[in-house]
């Protein structure tokens, strides 16, 4: 799909998960049947995320593959991303029919040059019905429970499940409530699916060019499991790792049985997978998007709130409910969990006017700020164009004080010069296309026709030429310094120097008073920034019902406001002492107000009630699971500690994260919390009366705990 980088070789890479985390197991065979990949004569349920190494540095690798690991994921995905500057194909049964017999012609070519490599593993090909054998066609999507292989010795596989969806410059950011994206997981397996991978389990940042697709943004946070900056997003890790774990409590019977449909009600039905008559395991699923249900299975009464799955690998105890998060929840997510770092300034601002109008007079230019992928090979943002308009002197007087420009391309920002002087812009436009008129400065009330010569082009700019970004020339004296910085002037370069912020945490520059551009830091660039391009004030809520089918647009949050103002700087690409700050700015902003902020802590919390199931890694094949006590499970990152709690209360708690109070019953349990958890990374509280007190018996009870994680 466009929202990828379109300069990528696509390569579905998978690394199975044995021992420790950065340890990678060479299998004797891959192979594959109409059940499962099969590794080494054995066939596997596989939990799969996509991670894109180019979106961070190597030093963070290992620490993601870390949390992916105990997040329950056997399997990265990757793309290899080669020095190519063509479009080389994505999704391609999207676009296959346009090209008819030829289209076809070309996935036979494909395949049989995959073949051709012998590399002994199953090749895949994604949204592909038609994928010759033995390539396996897979499903990408929202949801792919429905999806069928083309063929019944392949098996059923989801290779982008989107855990959200990428950032755009000018739209509201959007996130997909984990209660669906559990749901679409679990009716998957549950209706033979056996291989499934997120889309993104990371997303990153697209640092330099590497932004691919409409209007995507630098951030690819992708609201996925681990945020941009590596951190864990709660609740959506911890809840999908509790799906991971129940699933794979089943796996036995998913890859040696196929599922046997029970209907249980309308929107309501079971799928059960026997190894023998009163040996099973079962998915009882409700997909009416507004209705609860009850619902009686092998002679058990179970709830079953709308949209969701409950999963039972003995067909008798619930050990999971995909609209029951029980996870820890971070207080905020990661852009507001940063804090403004005070202490840094920048010192000795220094500025560089960009060259305009250079083809000389009665020049009309047009510099088209988005890719040019063609044209630029990637070198550049910018296509200049050009063209002069001539006067043929004869008797007539021209009385038109405006010419009419038509401008009909895939790019969506343009700014107009003529004669050298900013005539329109900056102009933001969508769908690529418009019609704008252009006053003719100094040309009004001429004798004559006008008229228009070849057009001609030139990529980049003369500061990118000259490599402006890099550290080499931060002493230059290209660079101009003076009493005042000048601000809200369009296509200007500025420099600074700052010194690096104490702590180990995340680094990000705030660009929220600029307008738009790129940035570099040691010479190094952090991507592109548009803050002045702001989303639409309509279209968000509080809160999205994760109920019923999800698309893009679905859930929609921070309306009204710059699509991101926080640009992620990596901890290795600073150093003691000086750094360097380097800005192209297109539009017109105030530098003077850039500030950098950092992330040393953030309030956790969690809910849990009488009723909730116990976690799901304490179920044991026959065992009285059923009788067991639920727990809050508190966990900070590693290196930091709770250093304290906020709210601890046992009985009928109201309210939210951030919003917690005491209930009508209410027990104070907080020195119980305190001497569980403070000065640990990690702590368990059981949800009973017999460790915490009984403040009303005969209710159902909870417990809600809010808490402090600090760096050390």
């Amino acid at each position: 799909m466009g929202r990828k980088n379109t300069r990528a070789v696509i390569l579905f890479v998978i690394l199975v998960f044995a021992g420790y985390c950065c340890e990678i197991r060479v299998s004797t065979t891959v192979t594959y049947d109409g059940k499962a990949l099969v590794i080494d004569g054995k066939r596997r349920i596989l939990q799969s995320g996509s991670i894109h190494y180019p979106r961070t540095t190597p030093e963070v690798w290992p620490e993601l593959i870390r949390k992916s690991k105990e997040g329950g994921l056997d399997v990265i995905e990757t793309y290899v991303f080669w020095n190519y500057h063509e479009p080389v194909e994505n999704e391609y049964g999207n676009v296959e029919g346009s090209y008819g017999i030829g289209g076809m012609l070309y996935v036979k070519w494909a395949a049989e040059t995959a073949m051709s490599l012998n590399t002994t593993v199953p090749w895949v090909m994604c949204v592909q019905e038609d994928a010759p054998d033995p390539i396996i066609n897979t499903c990408n999507g929202f949801y792919c429970d429905r999806f069928t292989p083309n063929s019944p010795s392949k098996p059923k596989m989801w290779t982008e499940n989107y855990a959200g969806w990428f950032l755009a410059f000018g739209y509201a950011i959007p996130y997909r409530p984990v209660e669906d994206l559990a749901f679409a997981v679990a009716r998957f397996f549950e209706t033979g699916g056996t291989f499934q991978n997120y889309y993104m389990y990371f997303g990153g940042t697209n640092f330099g060019r590497t932004a691919g697709g409409p209007m995507v943004a630098t951030s690819y946070d992708y609201d996925a499991p681990l945020d941009e900056y590596g951190f864990i997003r709660q609740p959506k890790w911890g809840h999908l790792r509790d799906l991971h774990m129940s699933i794979k409590k089943c796996e036995e019977y998913l890859v040696n049985a196929d599922p046997v449909q029970q209907p249980l009600g309308r929107n309501l039905e079971a799928h059960v997978y026997y190894k023998s008559s009163n040996d099973c395991a079962a998915f009882l699923a409700n997909y009416d998007s507004s209705l609860d249900a009850n619902v009686t299975f092998n002679g058990n009464l179970y709830f079953l709130p709308a949209w969701s799955v409950s999963i039972l690998p003995d067909c008798r105890n619930v050990i999971f409910n995909t609209a029951k998060v029980v996870a820890q929840r971070n207080l905020e997510d990661a852009t507001l969990s940063f804090e403004s770092v005070s202490e840094v300034s920048f010192t000795r601002w220094s500025w560089y006017k960009e060259k305009v109008g250079v083809w000389g007079n009665n020049s009309f230019t047009a510099s088209k700020l988005l890719e040019q992928i063609n044209t630029t090979k990637d070198t550049s943002d910018f296509l200049w164009y050009t063209t002069s308009i001539n006067v043929n002197e004869n008797n007539e007087v021209v009385q038109e004080k405006e010419a009419l420009l038509i401008v009909e391309s895939l790019g969506h920002a343009a700014l107009v010069f003529v004669n050298k002087r900013l005539n329109y812009g900056p102009w933001f436009d969508i769908d690529g296309a418009g019609i704008h008129s252009v006053v003719l400065a100094d040309m009004k009330n001429v004798k004559g026709n006008l008229s228009s010569t070849e057009w001609t082009y030139q990529v980049g700019l003369e500061g990118e030429y000259l490599g402006l970004g890099n550290v080499s020339l931060a002493n230059s004296s290209l660079w101009i310094q003076g009493s005042a910085i000048p601000v809200n002037e369009s296509l200007i370069w500025y420099k600074a120097t700052f010194l690096l912020p104490e702590g180990k945490g995340p680094l990000a520059v705030n660009l929220s008073s600029m307008g738009k551009g790129q940035a570099w830091v040691n010479g190094q660039s952090i991507g592109r920034y548009w803050p002045a391009y702001r989303s639409p004030s309509t279209g968000c809520s509080e809160k999205c019902d994760y109920r019923g089918s999800y698309q893009a647009s679905k859930c929609l949050k921070y309306c009204g406001q710059p699509s991101q103002t926080l640009y992620h700087i990596p901890r290795t690409w600073v150093h003691p002492g000086e750094n360097l700050l380097v800005l192209h700015e297109e539009l017109g902003g105030d530098p003077s107000r850039i500030s950098f902020s950092t992330r040393a802590g953030q309030e956790i919390c969690a809910h849990v009630s009488e009723f909730d199931p116990p976690p799901a890694d304490s179920w044991k094949l026959m065992s009285e699971f059923i009788s067991q006590t639920p727990e809050v499970r508190l966990a900070c990152e590693r290196g930091w500690q709770i250093t304290s709690v906020s709210f601890a209360s046992f009985g009928t708690p109201t309210g939210h994260c951030g919003a917690f109070s005491p209930g009508s019953c209410h027990a104070n349990v907080l020195l119980i919390v305190q001497k569980a958890c403070i000065g640990k990374q990690g702590c368990s509280v059981p949800v009973s009366t017999s460790q915490l007190g009984d403040p009303c018996p005969g209710e159902l009870k909870s417990l809600a705990i809010q808490a402090l994680c600090r760096g050390k």
